[in-house]
């Protein structure tokens, strides 16, 4: 008898601040289950609420080996479709039901969609700091372990900066911030390129 769908949890949390939504989907099969990601950080107690209202009830007792159509039962079920909300919420069930499906198949889920591509792929890390001594300190602790694509900037996340810019903030733009967040990056660059780090940075 195939597996069918018991119950679907939503797990939130926010390690470093950040919001995270984890859809748990259980299985009639003891230990079965499927983890996917439904995050948007910015509305993740309304996504909650879309799976926990809405998917759940539409989905428990339902084959957990028809995706496809498990997919489209949740994209035509409302009057309106599509969305950020939806489509997160819809994504983290795809993905717990793929996860199980790898399971049942005993094999990683790349392997279900036809193999590798690629040994590996490119990342990136991220570096801030209060000053661009800082910076340059945390870009080496990266470079040390062998990253070698680095995201920088100067007072967290968004950019405090280096110098304070009137008018410049994270509401929007109106008339003549933008020349002003152009002048202060221009300073930022400049103070970065006389940096005694940057010989070092170039290799």
């Amino acid at each position: 008898m195939a597996p069918t769908i018991r119950d679907i949890k939503v797990i939130c949390t926010a390690p470093e601040g950040i919001n995270l939504v984890v859809v748990k989907v259980e299985t009639s099969e003891p230990g079965l289950y499927g983890l996917g990601c439904a995050t948007f950080a910015y509305r993740h107690l309304t996504v909650q609420h879309l799976i926990e209202t809405y998917l759940r009830p539409l989905l428990i007792g339902k084959d957990v080996r028809n995706i496809s159509d498990l997919w489209q039962l949740m994209h035509q079920n409302a009057y309106w479709r599509c969305g950020p909300i939806v489509n997160n919420a819809i994504s983290g069930v795809d993905m717990a039901l793929w996860d199980i499906k790898g399971k049942m198949a005993n094999m990683p889920v790349y392997d279900l969609f036809g193999g590798k591509m690629r040994a590996g792929v490119p990342v990136y890390r991220h570096v801030d700091g209060a000053n661009v001594d800082e910076i340059c300190e945390n870009i080496e602790k990266y470079r040390s372990i062998g990253v070698k694509h680095i995201r920088c900037q100067c007072g967290g996340y968004g950019g405090g900066g280096l110098w304070p810019c009137s008018g410049v903030g994270s509401q929007g733009r109106r008339a003549g911030r933008l020349s002003g967040q152009q002048e202060v990056y221009a300073r930022h660059l400049e103070a970065v390129r006389r940096h005694p780090c940057q010989g070092r940075l170039r290799h």
